[in-house]
């Protein structure tokens, strides 16, 4: 593990002259008292440097045919771009000569070093490698591994999604079996290992994994509350270059601070988490008996969705019952112990309140609706006073917990609660049970997320639909960790702002549990960009984290990570819908009523989703061709253009004969409803349409009997919506275009049976 002592003194040295960060020479030093291999180096001070004495200094002292001189400079960052790196013929003449032009041209510099050569080639991939650690707040170290060299940010720049450097928490990779895995998904690692044609090995894992086991072991010690006084900001080695198949840093960088002690969060109980997540009774706080405000609309809704009304109670002083709903002075003079409190009163209440609450002793979980709990300037007194109160409450019963402020509420199928302050009349509420989706929770940091959510998929009704705020005591990751034990819980959709500390490495763990016991979780972070990271920090007062650093975790966890609000929709639409499906493979039908339809979903058909079929299934879709005379004019191939002469009996026959062959492990269907051939309209207008005669109720029926995948597609006008409708009541999710249905195909596929070599 290296002598971590003596490292730690170099730290020392450079902490008591007020720095934040080691030069080279002193990285080389740290390192080769971690254990790692760095090149022999020699420093001469800029102040009365002698050439010519220097020059057989170094000539003498370092191995080899050449040499390497390098500028020592706090202030050039980038030293190979501005000048200060030479490659010279070891030669007395040579290095003297290099060295008193290095000193005339950087007249500021505090040395210079001369470094051992290295031979390697730089331009070869995998031959140079970025080794780099960090400190991350919500996820503490993590270990990167890419392409190195000059170009690195360039080249990294310039990759597409899945050829990005590998990204791994520490605290994940426990193990050398994780360190395989880490490796086994990094690309340019295969240019290493000689797992590329025409490539051969550089060097072996065991070598890498030396580097990758070091930096861990180096950044749990330095690190906030690890045994070191100092922790590493960040620490990176740009090239680690492999020779002779070893690897050794040719340039490091390494910037500390003082290690910050106290790094844990205080966390709710399981038990204050489960109590708004299984809420047996609930009372309401800040209901007016004159006027409907947000508080009585929350109450309505309520006893709208069967909530028990001996189970539900109102604190409000001087007043008997409202709305049928008994009234108490107190959280005291409750008749029992709530489940969950909800609050939604003027902010300047709100600290009195869950004070009040808190001390009753008869308060689990508090749902704090009202706003302006911290996450926006000028709060932060009514943030901290919420939290004294909250942990002042925990004295009492160490199962209060609080979720909010800033929530939406939270809305319970199981026990028909409903607390969203939304009155029906503007959104269709996610109360009751679709027989048609796999059981689902959705859990989101915004509310306003979850209500335009469910506004443009009201099929969708989660058994939890769970609204976080500004996590100032649970958050996200709490409510993700208990819903991945959750019996017979197939789907977790998330939406995610801001991390608190250490929650981006909770929320991996917890996914990554919630996939081995086979539940699937689409995930939209928000957040990736430094203008839109800033719009997340006021709204929730935390973390917002790197982009890339989340994303790839959180892919590596389990998650399908969405890119965009419709990707996550579309997606949560496959997951809900196939998620109790039994995909085999990704060779799928397609079939179309439109000629551009069916060029489209073939020009969709790459990597995962396959077309191919065979013989036999073809000689039966002829047969049925046959059978309605369109033979004629259509081939059965796959994508199939049945043209729009196909009537809903010939299509629904062909679409069957697919589901029924085990050749295809899901069909797409997407139809031009445009044609008179077709049932695409309601019953009862001035047309002869029916949609109970449209052939989806069959095929949809005998999708759901063979587990497999059926997708709609309807490239039509708002006409047509009842269309839509119709099919979503069917449990089919439905598209607007079919290259975007094969392109979401194909990125669950991906998910579910892992990405195609």
């Amino acid at each position: 593990m290296g002598n971590f002592e003596a490292a730690e003194k170099i730290l020392d040295r450079a902490g008591a002259e007020k720095r934040s960060s080691l030069s080279e020479p002193e990285v080389y030093e740290f390192l080769a008292l971690a254990g790692l291999e760095a090149p022999r180096c020699a420093v001469y001070p800029a102040a009365g440097l002698k050439a010519a004495e220097a020059a057989r200094e170094i000539c003498s002292a370092m191995p080899g045919e050449k040499v390497v001189l390098k500028l020592v400079s706090s202030r050039t960052l980038h030293k190979t771009e501005a000048g200060g790196v030479k490659v010279l013929d070891k030669t007395t003449a040579a290095v003297a000569e290099a060295l008193k032009a290095l000193a005339g041209k950087f007249s500021d510099a505090e040395g210079f070093m001369a470094v051992e050569f290295v031979p390697h080639s730089p331009f070869a991939l995998g031959e140079e490698l970025l080794l780099g650690a960090r400190s991350d707040d919500a996820f503490g170290p993590v270990i990167t591994l890419g392409p190195g060299g000059t170009n690195a940010e360039a080249l990294t720049r310039a990759l597409r999604p899945g050829l990005s450097p590998s990204i791994i928490p520490v605290e994940l990779a426990p193990n050398r079996e994780a360190w395989d895995k880490f490796l086994k998904g990094n690309w340019v690692w295969r240019y290493c290992a000689g797992e590329v044609r025409g490539g051969r090995r550089l060097a072996q894992d065991g070598e890498i994994f030396k580097w990758l086991e070091g930096f861990a072991h180096i950044m749990r010690h330095f690190r906030d509350g690890g045994p070191s006084p100092w922790a590493i900001e960040e620490l990176e080695i740009n090239p680690l270059a492999v020779c002779g198949g070893r690897f050794t840093a040719l340039d490091g960088v390494l910037r500390f601070r003082s290690a910050r002690r106290d790094t844990a969060r205080p966390k709710p109980s399981a038990k204050g988490v489960d109590s708004l997540l299984h809420t047996r009774s609930a009372a309401v706080v800040g209901v007016s008996e004159k006027k409907m405000n947000m508080a009585r609309i929350i109450l309505n809704n309520m006893a709208k969705a069967g909530f028990p009304r001996d189970r539900t109670y109102i604190i409000k002083e001087g007043v008997a019952e409202i709305d049928g709903v008994k009234c108490f002075a107190s959280p005291a003079a409750l008749p029992e112990k709530v489940d969950m409190y909800v609050v939604a009163v003027p902010s300047p209440e709100v600290p009195r309140v869950l004070a009040e609450a808190g001390g009753s002793g008869k308060v689990n979980g508090v749902v704090l609706i009202s706003g302006g709990m911290g996450e926006k300037a000028g709060s932060e007194d009514m943030g901290r006073a919420v939290v004294e109160a909250l942990l002042r409450g925990r004295e009492k019963n160490p199962d209060f917990a609080l979720s909010g402020g800033n929530s939406m509420g939270i809305v319970l199928n199981d026990v028909k609660l409903n607390t969203f302050f939304i009155p029906e009349y503007k959104l269709e509420h996610p109360l009751g049970v679709n027989p048609y989706n796999a059981r689902t929770a959705f859990v989101s940091q915004s509310g306003a997320f979850v209500i335009s959510t469910i506004s443009k998929m009201p099929w969708l009704k989660p058994a939890y639909c769970v609204t976080v705020g500004n996590q100032q005591d649970i958050t996200v990751p709490d409510y993700v960790g208990r819903l991945a034990d959750e019996d017979g819980l197939k789907v977790i959709l998330v939406y995610m702002e801001g991390f608190k500390l250490g929650d981006g490495l909770a929320l991996a763990r917890f996914i990554a549990k919630a996939r081995a016991k086979g539940k699937q979780v689409i995930l939209y972070k928000a957040g990736r960009t430094a203008v839109g990271q800033k719009a997340v920090m006021g709204h929730t007062a935390s973390i917002a984290g790197d982009y890339l650093v989340t994303r790839l975790i959180m892919e590596n966890a389990g998650a399908l990570v969405a890119e965009t609000f419709d990707d996550f929709n579309d997606l949560a639409a496959m997951a809900c819908s196939f998620a109790d499906s039994c995909i085999k493979h990704g060779n799928t039908f397609f079939i179309s009523n439109a000629g551009f339809e069916a060029a489209g979903m073939a020009d969709g058909v790459t990597s995962r989703v396959t077309a191919n079929m065979g013989e036999g299934v073809a000689k039966e879709m002829t047969r049925i061709l046959n059978e309605f005379r369109l033979d004629s004019i259509v081939d059965a191939k796959n994508p199939l253009d049945i043209t729009p002469m196909a009537p809903d009996a010939a299509i629904g026959g062909i679409v069957r004969t697919a589901l029924a062959s085990d050749e295809f492990s899901g069909a797409l269907v997407a139809m031009i409803p445009l044609t008179v051939m077709m049932n695409t309209l309601p019953k009862g207008g001035a047309w002869p349409d029916d949609l109970e005669k449209s052939f989806l109720k069959g095929v949809a029926e005998d999708a759901r009997a063979a587990r497999k995948p059926l997708i709609f597609c309807v490239a039509c006008g708002s006409k047509f919506e009842p269309y839509c409708a119709y099919a979503q009541a069917l449990g089919l999710p439905v598209f607007r275009s079919a290259d975007r249905a094969v392109k979401i195909y194909g990125t669950y596929l991906d998910y579910v049976l892992g990405k195609a070599a």
